[in-house]
């Protein structure tokens, strides 16, 4: 049994005891069938043996009494040589039962002889004999009939032991060859789930599990070299990553503090000191370019070395422009990217600190220069008029005219206190336009300083945007704003003064004031002291457009409309 399932296929094992299995029970079956077939005469063969020894008393009995039996024997001959008790004399029934068999109708020829003779009394005589060779028939025939049957049932329970003993090997090799390694293969899938690579495999059989085995131990050689290069590769990425991110937290730091607090040699050498630990650089300077200046040395902590030059030179570069040099000497290697990025950063804070201080420059000049101008405008024009009415005072207190004189001089103090007004006004000017960053909150400050002189509400609609303007056109418009507001307080005898300032939808500027006064028309006399062509001179140097009338349905409406530094270059 165990040769038939030594085999190089499980499956092959397990089909052909299959195959044995449906062998035998087919055979069990083909038995029973046989000799079930072979059975089925054998009740019909006892009844009729079992009639002829009822007869052959009847028989008697008759002959006893006298009366005629000749009728009797053709239906006793025909019971004796019926075809089922014919098939006793085959060569598979027992020599018994046909030995038997024979006696009975050997001892029947004598007794018909004795019938046919008129002897009757003789056949009386043999009846006992007669019946006791037919009972020996039915005896044998009953034996023969039970050994079938005993035959049978030897065969069906061999048979059902064959394929017991054949199941059993079955199941015994499925559970050894089938069941125990797939079970081991699938706590072996449960140890590769958990990352675990070091598996106790069932032993190579020559089958299709021995090959499973074999490539499930390939697979898991492969799998672990596989997680082991991930594992490595993951280390290095993280390691890159890391390295990465060191590296965006230094720059960014470095810009935070570059660009949170002017710049200053404290904090140029802290930032070298730190670029120093971060890449164990042994010794950095950096060395500032400025123009009609010698250059300028700063160093970390460590120093530099006399007479030692550079391992390592990085530019500091912005426009096409050199701010200096960063030089590093460092035994160790360092990462040429990232102290390009730090250069860049230097170079990037020296040259924003150099155009920060020409801007400052730029724009002291244009506040001297608007300083100068509005001294022209106002102070000098009334120190000329002052001028002139001296020489005219002179020349009257000369020639003695008392009058005249008196005159003069009323017009000198008149003079001069418009000239102190006026004065007074350029310093409320100027120190808005210094201290107040924001044009919007400048125009609010100036319009709280003029609500005083006048009964009349002032109100303000600001809807402007920081990115709109420019430094250099807040001043002119905050002195038009002012200039016109002044104008409405002394001569419009207005009740309400409107302030507006918008940003139109193409983008032009919208500067307006209003107020419901007496209107333009009664009042231009006095505007047209000197006011309007110095508005008339700021609203050019916009590049706008202003226009003085009448507001309906009453008052005067001062408009001002001029493009944007965008809107104009567009």
């Amino acid at each position: 049994m165990k040769k038939w399932f030594q085999v190089t296929s499980v499956s092959s094992a397990i089909g052909r005891a299959m195959l044995l299995i449906l062998f035998m029970a087919s055979l069990i079956s083909l038995v029973a069938m046989i000799t079930l077939f072979y059975s089925v005469p054998d009740a019909k063969a006892i009844n009729l043996s079992g009639s002829l020894r009822m007869q052959a008393y009847r028989m008697a009995y008759e002959i006893s009494q006298g009366k005629p039996v000749r009728d009797r024997l053709a239906q006793f001959e025909e019971t004796l040589n019926a075809e089922e008790l014919q098939e006793t004399q085959r060569w598979i029934t027992p020599a018994s039962l046909r030995r038997t068999y024979g006696e009975v109708l050997s001892q029947w020829r004598l007794m018909r002889s004795h019938i046919e003779h008129d002897t009757p009394e003789r056949y009386s005589d043999n009846t006992e004999r007669f019946v006791t060779a037919i009972d020996d028939f039915v005896n044998q025939m009953q034996f023969h009939v039970e050994f079938k049957v005993r035959m049978l049932a030897i065969a069906e329970g061999l048979g059902l032991l064959a394929i017991i003993v054949i199941a059993w090997f079955t199941v015994r090799f499925t559970r050894r060859e089938v069941v125990a390694p797939l079970n081991q293969l699938v706590a072996c899938a449960r140890q590769v789930e958990q990352r675990n690579f070091l598996l106790q495999l069932p032993p190579r059989s020559p089958n299709e599990l021995g090959e499973l085995s074999g490539a499930f131990a390939t697979m898991a050689s492969e799998l672990d070299k596989l997680y082991r290069d991930l594992e490595h590769k993951v280390e290095e990425k993280t390691a890159k990553l890391q390295q990465a991110n060191d590296t965006l937290s230094f720059l960014y730091s470095t810009a935070q503090q570059l660009h949170e607090a002017p710049l200053s040699s404290r904090t140029l050498i802290k930032l070298l000191d730190r670029a120093a630990a971060h890449q164990h650089i042994a010794h950095i300077r950096l060395t500032r370019f400025e123009h009609n200046t010698i250059p300028t040395y700063l160093t970390g902590r460590s120093g530099w070395p006399e007479e030692t030059p550079a391992r390592e030179r990085f530019p500091l570069q912005m426009d096409e422009q050199e701010y200096g040099c960063l030089e590093l000497i460092s035994d160790a290697p360092i990462d040429q990217r990232l102290m390009k990025n730090f250069a860049m950063l230097l170079a990037q804070v020296l040259h924003k600190d150099q155009t920060l201080l020409q801007q400052q420059r730029l724009l002291l000049m244009e506040e001297r220069a608007v300083i100068a101008r509005e001294l022209h405008d106002s102070l000098a024009q009334a120190l000329s008029y002052l001028k002139i009415q001296s020489a005219l005072l002179k020349r009257a207190f000369a020639k003695g005219q008392t009058e005249r004189t008196a005159q003069v001089m009323q017009q000198i103090d008149e003079g001069l206190g418009n000239a102190y007004t006026q004065l007074r006004e350029l310093l409320g000017t100027f120190r808005l336009s210094i201290a107040e960053a924001d044009l919007g909150e400048a125009i609010g400050v100036m319009l709280e300083q003029l609500t005083p002189q006048t009964s009349a509400t002032i109100r303000l609609d600001y809807r402007l945007s920081s990115s709109d303007l420019e430094a250099g056109q807040h001043i002119h418009i905050l002195q038009l704003i002012r200039e016109a507001v002044l104008n409405a307080i002394k001569h419009a005898n207005a009740q309400v003064i409107d302030v507006s300032c918008q940003t139109l939808p193409d983008g032009t500027i919208e500067v307006q004031v209003t107020d419901d006064g007496v209107g333009i028309g009664a009042s231009r006399s006095a505007v047209n002291h000197y006011g309007l062509s110095i508005m008339n001179e700021r609203a050019s140097k916009l590049h706008g457009r202003l226009s003085i009338g009448d507001h309906r349905p009453q008052g005067t409406r001062v408009h001002l409309i001029f493009p944007t530094t965008q809107t104009r270059e567009a």
